[in-house]
C-alpha cells in the first residue's frame, strides 16, 4: 500500500467530516451565503499568501530537477490565475458585507481556527529541521483536501461564477494532474516520516472551514 492511501485510509473518519463539511457542501450547491463565502475566503486569502511561502521553500529544497520544475511552474499559475479571482470574486461580494470596517476586520484579522493554521503553516517554513518530504506532504494534504470535495461533491448546473470558478480552480485535468504530482513525491517516502503533517493538515482544514462557517 502506497503512503498516501494508508494515511487516507487511517484518517478517513476526519478526511470525510473535511471533505464533506457544509460549507463546501452548500459552495457547490450555490447555497452558501454571500456572507459566509466573503469571510471564507478573506481569511482563506491570507493562508493562500502563507502557502505560497511553502511552496517556494519545498522547490527551494526539491531534490530533483523534474520535481523543481514543476513546483516553480506551480508558483506562477497561483500568483496569476488565483490571486486574480480573489480580489474580483471579494469585489463582487461586498454588499453582503456593507460595513466597511466589519470586511477590513476579516480581512486582517484571523479568526480563531484559522490563526492556528497560519501559524502552522509559517512556523513549517520556519523549521529547518523538516525536509523536502514533509513539505510536500503539507501541500498535498491542502490540495488533496481540496481536489476532494470540488471533484465529488454534487454540483447544481449554472452555478454563479463566484462559486463555479473556485470549483473550477480545484478540480478538472490541470488540478487532478497537480495532485496526482504531489501524491507521487509523497510516496517516495515511508508513513512514519509523514504522518504528523498529514494529520495535522486535516485537522487544520476542518477547523478552517468549521470558523468561518460559524462565523
Amino acid at each position: 500500500m502506497t503512503t498516501t492511501q494508508a494515511l487516507l485510509d487511517k484518517y478517513a473518519p476526519l478526511y470525510k467530516k473535511t471533505t464533506q463539511h457544509a460549507l463546501t457542501n452548500e459552495l457547490c450547491q450555490g447555497t452558501l451565503s454571500d456572507r459566509t463565502l466573503y469571510i471564507y475566503l478573506a481569511q482563506d486569502l491570507m493562508f493562500f499568501e502563507t502557502s505560497l511561502r511553502l511552496i517556494c521553500k519545498a522547490t527551494s529544497l526539491a531534490p530533483e530537477s523534474e520535481p523543481l520544475l514543476t513546483l516553480a511552474k506551480k508558483i506562477g499559475f497561483f500568483a496569476n490565475d488565483e490571486n486574480t479571482y480573489f480580489r474580483d470574486c471579494l469585489k463582487e461580494l461586498e454588499p453582503a458585507v456593507p460595513d466597511a470596517a466589519e470586511r477590513a476586520k476579516f480581512l486582517d484579522k484571523m479568526l480563531p481556527g484559522v490563526d492556528k493554521y497560519i501559524h502552522f503553516i509559517t512556523s513549517s517554513v520556519a523549521d529547518n529541521s523538516l525536509t523536502y518530504a514533509n513539505y510536500i506532504t503539507i501541500i498535498w494534504a491542502c490540495e488533496q483536501i481540496y481536489l476532494s470535495w470540488a471533484h465529488d461533491s454534487p454540483k447544481r448546473p449554472d452555478l454563479h461564477w463566484k462559486h463555479q470558478t473556485w470549483i473550477d480552480l480545484h478540480d478538472g485535468e490541470h488540478f487532478i494532474s497537480w495532485c496526482k504530482f504531489l501524491e507521487d513525491e509523497v510516496n517516495k517516502y515511508p508513513l512514519e516520516l509523514v504522518e504528523q503533517q498529514f494529520a495535522s493538515v486535516l485537522q487544520h482544514e476542518f477547523n478552517f472551514f468549521d470558523n468561518c462557517y460559524s462565523a
